[in-house]
């Protein structure tokens, strides 16, 4: 399924340009990268939103359409600006690029079940909330899931360890995902 955000050009530049179209209800983004001219665009909020509810969050690869024509590339979103107060996204960076290149990004890590270790009185350390991912712009994930079902006391999950689709988790050293300890005072 592929989630478009739709987009008008806008030919003013500058401060009060970009506050003419907040005023209006819009968004302001540009739009740059791999085989395309640099553009000032404007977003409909509701379009965004509605893009960006898909499965891979901002890390989507996402159609494009500009003033009602499709863009000959796929874009990501490469920084989303929000007000620090109501959330609401003040300017969005839109990329296009090279389909053939990896890319590097940013994936938020998702534990899900009760581990075996925790059930027995184990204390899980999850050093880490997101990881660096590589791979090309389709196969970056939205969120690394892991199941800590199996997990026991002692038992230690290692970044090289996880699978993942057409992408890898970057790391100079072999870093620890999650790790079950036995509680103070007990040896495993």
């Amino acid at each position: 399924m592929s989630f478009v955000i739709h987009t008008e050009s806008r030919t003013e530049q500058g401060k009060e340009a970009i506050k003419r179209v907040r005023d209006a209800g819009k968004v302001p983004a540009i739009f740059y990268g791999f085989g395309v001219s640099a553009r000032s665009l404007s977003v409909e909020p509701k379009s965004l939103e509605k893009a960006l509810a898909n499965p891979k969050g901002l890390n989507g690869y996402f159609e494009l359409t500009v003033d009602g024509v499709q863009a000959s590339q796929r874009v990501l979103i490469r920084e989303l600006q929000r007000d620090a107060v109501s959330r609401a996204v003040l300017h969005l960076d839109l990329v296009a690029p090279n389909p053939t290149k990896e890319i590097v990004a940013v994936v938020p890590l998702k534990f899900e079940g009760r581990s075996i270790g925790v059930s027995t009185g184990g204390r899980m350390r999850k050093p880490f909330r997101e990881v660096r991912v590589q791979g090309l712009p389709e196969h970056i994930p939205g969120e690394i899931v892991i199941d800590v079902t199996n997990v026991d006391q002692g038992d230690t999950l290692y970044a090289s360890q996880l699978s993942l689709n057409g992408a890898k988790v970057l790391f100079d050293r072999d870093f620890i995902i999650v790790k079950v300890v036995a509680p103070r005072g007990r040896k495993s």
